[in-house]
């Protein structure tokens, strides 16, 4: 075919076809191979073609446990009955293949492309595409390489009149003196919020609203990830259900947004359902799904869904959404054993009004990192 067509059209074949099918014809020609992978003009063209025809492939990459093992599950397929988390295989990570690689920790995702650290090491970024295996590590947030910190909350998201990818990342900065005889001791501490510019490839400092109150979730004691919606990320305060915590990427500015206005409810999560911001009410047995239907309007959160976290509610320490689709939301949840142990179960809670009915795709004794991404060829420069 390549002997018979011009370069254009093959190029406009190929740029409709799933990222899966085009990274196995990398293998077909040396051209071929440059064309989808290193080619950023044909990247964006293929993802933006499967955007609006709605065909992106959505996988769910999966911490095993082990130093450098990931797997990643289909979220479009439905699981035949005999498998029921249907398609899913193992995904190679790059950063850990390397002599004395360090485990990786997954935090979130934009576009196709995952935002990971170093455990221990949060000031070491990388961008990470499990499609293609493109790596970029980003550069150091300037004055954290040599002081000990920890990630308070952080967030990844994606400028497309600009073309620019931005990170934001919240520390704690431990200051530390050799004084004391028994080792270094912690004297005090003090938070630095940085942003990264992918167009720039620099991280700048800026400052956080001094009133903020952004918590962790039930499922972590200090790292928030911020929901990217409408080129914002948000993150929740849940003091007295204060709001949302928004911050504008193309403003760099924070703004805050209201939540639903109920009485007594209990927001413990944020999540995008399509292209709305969603949050999770938790002050009954079921949660209740609401969607702010226009962005930034208080009067337009809707109560869509009613959804089945546990049969045992009781016994329920922590529950936390993966993903929410059309017609369910996968969460991620933990219960307390009779002997005193944690089990996690990866659980599927169907979308409805009234009698909400959920399913326990698998079963494990350890915490397990789950992020949504998209199947893309994306990368960064």
């Amino acid at each position: 075919m390549a002997d018979h067509l011009p370069e254009h059209v093959i190029v406009q074949i190929l740029e409709r076809l799933p990222t899966k099918s085009l990274v196995r014809f990398t293998s077909v020609s040396k051209r071929w191979r440059f064309i989808i992978l290193s080619d950023p003009h044909f990247a964006m063209s293929q993802f933006q073609i499967a955007s609006h025809h709605q065909t992106l492939r959505r996988r769910l990459l999966i911490s095993t446990g082990s130093r450098s093992g990931f797997k990643s599950l289909d979220l479009n397929t439905p699981p035949p009955s005999q498998s029921p988390l249907g398609d899913i295989c193992s995904v190679r990570c790059p950063l850990t293949q390397q002599p004395g690689g360090r485990p990786i920790r997954i935090l979130c995702s934009c576009n196709g492309l995952i935002l990971a650290t170093l455990r221990n090491q949060h000031n070491n970024m990388y961008i990470w595409n499990p499609s293609t295996q493109f790596v970029k590590n980003l550069p150091d947030p300037a004055g954290l390489a040599s002081e000990p910190q920890c990630l308070l909350y952080y967030g990844f998201g994606y400028l497309s009149a600009t073309d620019d990818y931005k990170v934001i990342a919240n520390f704690e900065v431990f200051e530390v003196s050799d004084d004391n005889y028994d080792g270094d001791e912690v004297e005090g501490k003090e938070k630095e919020m940085h942003i990264f510019s992918s167009k720039a490839n620099i991280w700048k400092r800026t400052e956080a609203p001094l009133d903020s109150n952004i918590a962790a979730p039930l499922h972590s004691n200090i790292e928030y990830e911020g929901t990217l919606s409408n080129e914002a990320l948000h993150w929740l305060e849940p003091e007295d259900n204060l709001g949302v915590l928004a911050f504008d990427l193309a403003k760099e500015e924070f703004r805050r947004l209201p939540l639903p206005r109920i009485l007594d409810g209990d927001f413990r999560e944020l999540r995008a359902f399509g292209d709305c911001l969603c949050a999770f009410d938790c002050a009954n047995v079921d949660v209740d799904l609401w969607v702010m239907k226009e962005y930034g309007v208080a009067d337009s959160w809707t109560k869509l869904f009613k959804l089945k976290v546990s049969d045992q509610p009781e016994e329920m320490v922590g529950w936390w959404p993966v993903s929410v689709k059309e017609a369910s939301t996968f969460l991620q949840k933990g219960t307390l054993c009779r002997g005193g142990g944690l089990v996690f179960d990866f659980i599927r809670s169907v979308h409805t009004e009234e009698n909400p009915e959920m399913h326990v795709l698998s079963r494990d004794t350890d915490f397990r990192e789950m992020i949504e991404y998209q199947e893309t060829l994306l990368w960064l420069g």
